[in-house]
C-alpha cells in the first residue's frame, strides 16, 4: 500500500479488518462471514462501540457509554431514594417491596438494552462498492465499505452502518436499530410505569 493511502486509513477501516479475511464456514450474528481472530478474541472493536465477551455472550458497549452510567445512577438513585424515604416512612412492607420490585425491572430493562447488539452491519467479502453489477437501488457507505439494505444507516457517532437505523441514544451509549429496538421500548415502558408507580406512592404517603 502506498503511503499517501496508508496515511488515510481510519480506525473504523483497521476495526473492520478481521472481518475481511475469513473462513467460510464462520457465521456472524447477522449471517455474514467473520473472521477466526475475531471468534477466538475476548473483545473487539466494531468501528466505536466495544464488543466484550463475557460468560458466552457479546455486550456492546456504545462511545457514549459514560451517559449510559449516568442513567443507571439516576435509576438506582431514584430506586433508593424511594426505599428509603416513602417505603420506610409508611411502614409498609409491600411499599418496600413494591419499590424493590420496580426498581430491578427497570435496572434489568436498562442492562438488557445497554448491552445489546444494535444491528451493526458487519463486513463480508460478498461486499463489493457499487459499479456495472450492482443495481441502482443499492445503496453504499463509503466508510463501511459495505452495502447498506433497506432501512440501514450510517452513525457517524458509533461509525457503523446500523439495520433498521431508528437513532442514536446516547442514554443507551450506541444507537437504537433491528436488534434492540424491542430491548428500548421495553425498557421506556418498565421505566415510566416504574416512575408513575414511585410518584403515586410518595403523593399517597401520610403527611403527619
Amino acid at each position: 500500500m502506498p503511503v499517501d493511502e496508508e496515511n488515510e486509513v481510519s480506525d473504523h477501516t483497521l476495526a473492520y479488518s478481521p472481518f475481511d479475511v475469513s473462513d467460510a464456514n464462520d457465521t456472524g450474528p447477522l449471517g455474514h462471514t467473520v473472521g477466526s481472530f475475531v471468534r477466538e478474541t475476548k473483545s473487539y472493536w466494531l468501528g466505536r462501540i466495544w464488543v466484550v465477551k463475557l460468560a458466552g455472550r457479546e455486550l456492546f458497549i456504545g462511545p457514549h457509554w459514560y451517559c449510559s452510567i449516568l442513567m443507571l445512577v439516576f435509576i438506582l438513585g431514584v430506586g433508593i431514594f424511594h426505599c428509603s424515604t416513602v417505603a420506610s416512612a409508611t411502614s409498609d412492607p409491600l411499599q418496600l417491596l413494591g419499590g424493590l420490585t420496580v426498581t430491578s425491572l427497570s435496572l434489568i430493562s436498562f442492562l438488557r438494552c445497554a448491552f445489546s447488539d444494535p444491528g451493526v452491519l458487519l463486513k463480508s467479502p460478498e461486499d463489493q462498492m457499487p459499479n456495472e453489477s450492482t443495481t441502482a437501488n443499492q445503496r453504499a457507505c463509503s466508510v463501511c465499505q459495505v452495502i447498506q439494505p433497506r432501512g440501514c444507516q450510517h452513525c457517524h457517532f458509533c461509525q457503523v452502518c446500523i439495520l433498521g437505523h431508528d437513532h442514536h441514544c446516547p442514554w443507551m451509549g450506541k444507537c437504537i436499530g433491528q436488534k434492540n429496538l424491542c430491548a428500548f421500548y421495553t425498557f421506556l415502558t418498565v421505566a415510566f410505569s416504574s416512575l408513575g408507580y414511585i410518584m403515586i406512592s410518595a403523593l399517597s404517603m401520610p403527611t403527619s
